[in-house]
């Protein structure tokens, strides 16, 4: 596991802050002592779902135990990513399908490899998860003319107006990821992929207006993370 060094310092801290003994939190992920102090020490990895037990014993989201500052110029590069590999045949790639295929992208990372690849907060909308600054990012990118956005058939198609796409802050895997997703979804309807995604534990077990911890995605089906059901 990466930053594996910042996660031991983080969750030392939180079981202080806590005033729970080692043996205490120990027993409630179900691991001896003796464990958890390699824990402490930096001898032993936390597991996806001693992580998972940990976050809801501290009340913190999985991501609190990294420190990472969220990553806007890479979000802005998923962003043009996800037009290239899922634009159809009116040029573009709906606004709401956009919207879905980035958090698709950032939460099947996280289910992957306990990280996301931007770090963007995402809230639970009515027609699915929204990153927080989807809307005001669209905006910005109109404005200063790197996008088109043309209503067709009732749907806002956006489109880049540049061909200059610089993806350097995006690894070679998480392009592929990208590109995988994409592709899954193309040709499907918006309204597949909205529904898809409210039947996900993410969206299930959010309110309105909250923000979805990025954790919640591990409890889903392996198979459904990114895929629709079968």
């Amino acid at each position: 596991m990466s930053n594996y060094n910042q996660i031991t310092e983080r969750v030392t801290e939180l079981r202080e802050k806590s005033g729970l003994t080692q043996e205490e939190v120990a027993n409630k992920i179900g691991i001896s002592r003796q464990r958890w102090i390699m824990v402490e020490k930096g001898d032993r990895d936390l597991s996806t779902e001693e992580l998972g037990k940990l976050a809801i014993l501290f009340g913190v989201d999985i991501t609190d135990f990294f420190a990472d500052v969220p990553d806007v110029e890479k979000f802005k590069q998923m962003y043009f990513a996800c037009i290239k590999f899922a634009s159809d045949d009116r040029g573009g790639v709906p606004k709401t399908k956009l919207a879905k295929l980035l958090y698709l992208a950032d939460f099947t990372n996280f289910f992957k490899e306990l990280e996301p690849m931007s770090g963007i907060k995402y809230r639970r909308m009515e027609y699915g998860p929204v990153a927080d600054i989807f809307f005001s990012l669209t905006e910005d990118l109109y404005d200063g003319g790197k996008i088109n956005i043309t209503p067709v058939d009732q749907a806002l198609i956006i489109s880049s107006s540049t061909r200059d796409m610089n993806f350097d802050r995006l690894s070679k895997q998480e392009l592929n990821l990208i590109e995988k997703i994409c592709k899954t979804w193309k040709d499907k309807r918006t309204a597949e992929i909205v529904n898809f995604t409210h039947e996900q534990k993410p969206w299930k077990m959010c309110r309105d207006g909250e923000y979805i911890p990025y954790s919640l995605i591990i409890q889903e089906d392996p198979d459904h993370v990114y895929q629709p059901v079968a």
